[in-house]
């Protein structure tokens, strides 16, 4: 799930709405196979570029909607006033309930606050990048060098290095079952639960 406003004001050199930065990340995760590209733009930005407002490269909008990659988050006018949804929060939800990720430089702290498993799935599904000239470069480690490499990151299930488990202190005397965060080689490859789904499974 793309965050428009990070990713087009980055391009932008934050003066400018630059819809072209939006097609460079959109582009970067097609080419890397990624099939299922969501971004999120608030219903006014198809609104004429305006001096206080600049926006850039419009039609890019259009084309990615009609290509089902981009969508419009509702706003509507009220007496003269421009009423708007909050699309973090329509970024962050879909993110969740789909086991994405999310692009942005933005750490949402007010939507981690409103629910302990947002705020881990923000915590660990959370993707930062840089834009160098025309360039879209997510970090080779999005979770810092001891995480995991950008590859495993983008897996919807990411795999630890055996090497890199480490081993339950209680062996097979462990009651905690597949919630146990140690290894326990005894119980050989069973399929993990995702971040998302242990998360959604713990709220209910």
């Amino acid at each position: 799930i793309i965050r428009n406003f990070n990713v087009c004001f980055s391009h932008g050199n934050k003066e400018v709405f630059s819809c072209r930065g939006i097609k460079l990340a959109v582009d970067w995760f097609l080419e890397r196979g990624h099939k299922d590209v969501t971004v999120f733009v608030p219903a006014w930005r198809k609104e004429q570029s305006r001096p206080d407002a600049l926006i850039t490269d419009q039609e890019i909008l259009r084309k990615l909607e009609k290509e089902k990659i981009l969508v419009f988050t509702p706003s509507r006018r009220v007496q003269g006033r421009r009423v708007v949804c909050y699309d973090d929060r329509f970024i962050v939800k879909l993110a969740f309930e789909s086991d994405g990720i999310i692009v942005s430089n933005d750490n949402y702290r007010d939507l981690a606050n409103e629910k302990p498993e947002w705020k881990k799935f923000i915590d660990e599904r959370l993707l930062m990048y840089s834009f160098v000239n025309d360039k879209f470069m997510p970090p080779d480690d999005p979770l810092g060098r001891h995480g995991p490499s950008l590859d495993n990151f983008l897996r919807k299930k990411p795999i630890v290095p055996e090497h890199k488990k480490q081993p339950c202190p209680y062996g097979k005397k462990c009651t905690y079952g597949h919630k146990c965060k140690y290894y326990h080689p005894e119980r050989g490859n069973q399929p993990q639960r995702s971040v998302a789904d242990e998360l959604r499974a713990m709220s209910r």
